[in-house]
């Protein structure tokens, strides 16, 4: 009976010692597991949805089907909501967006540093201004301060600040689970204070054999229209 009992206890011990150790894991700790995650998948696919938030406090619900191949800077995104978007895909392929109108059967093709190419809500951040196709955190917030904020139930709770000032976004809380190392919330603020943006990703699954030529599909008979720089 005693070593049956000290057996459970040591193993309570080692379940305990672990827990504790992954609440003491600092930011560039955690931020450092999110980026060796990113960089071994070859490619994801999730469920992004939540709300943004006009400038007159008007939310606008968010629900869109995300492919994505980092390696080959390849990415698409299938509207479901906004309703006005529906149906509309916007595609990443290396230097171009290619933005696709499902009622008129368009897509207008951008440069991926073009502001406009993604109707100037998200910039560019990666190399040469164009978007950075990634879940790794330290590279979507480049720069940023980060800290961990608090640990419950295997989810770390981030905190990122903006340096720079007068910039359109001041700070982001992230929710990371533990294991995975994936964001699954990402709360936006703007230089005011005020939340410009709640996103949960949701349904994630890495290394699935998803190929180039279907994330960044178009209907062939679309009517093109080049927006790019000649």
């Amino acid at each position: 009976m005693r070593i049956v009992l000290t057996k459970h206890l040591a193993i309570a011990a080692v379940l305990l010692a672990g827990a504790a150790l992954a609440q003491d894991l600092g930011a560039d700790e955690v931020l450092a597991n999110i980026r060796q995650e990113a960089e071994a998948t070859r490619d994801a696919s999730f469920l992004l949805t939540g709300r943004l938030i006009d400038p007159d406090g008007t939310a606008i619900a968010l629900e869109v089907e995300v492919e994505l191949i980092p390696g080959e800077r390849a990415a698409r995104a299938d509207f479901i909501q906004p309703d006005a978007l529906a149906d509309n895909v916007v595609v990443f392929d290396d230097e171009a967006v290619y933005n696709y109108i499902f009622l008129t059967n368009q897509v207008t093709v951008f440069d991926a540093n073009d502001p406009d190419a993604l109707g100037g809500f998200i910039s560019g951040q990666g190399e040469g201004g164009a978007p950075t196709l990634t879940l790794d955190l330290e590279k979507l917030f480049a720069g940023w301060d980060a800290e961990v904020e608090s640990y419950e139930a295997g989810f770390y709770h981030l905190r990122l600040d903006n340096k720079e000032t007068g910039a359109a976004l001041d700070h982001v809380l992230a929710t990371v689970q533990e294991g995975t190392w994936v964001p699954s919330e990402l709360v936006l603020f703007g230089d005011d204070g005020s939340m410009v943006a709640e996103l949960f990703i949701d349904d994630f699954q890495r290394d699935q054999g998803i190929s180039v030529e279907d994330v960044t599909y178009i209907p062939e008979d679309a009517e093109v229209i080049d927006e790019r720089a000649r």
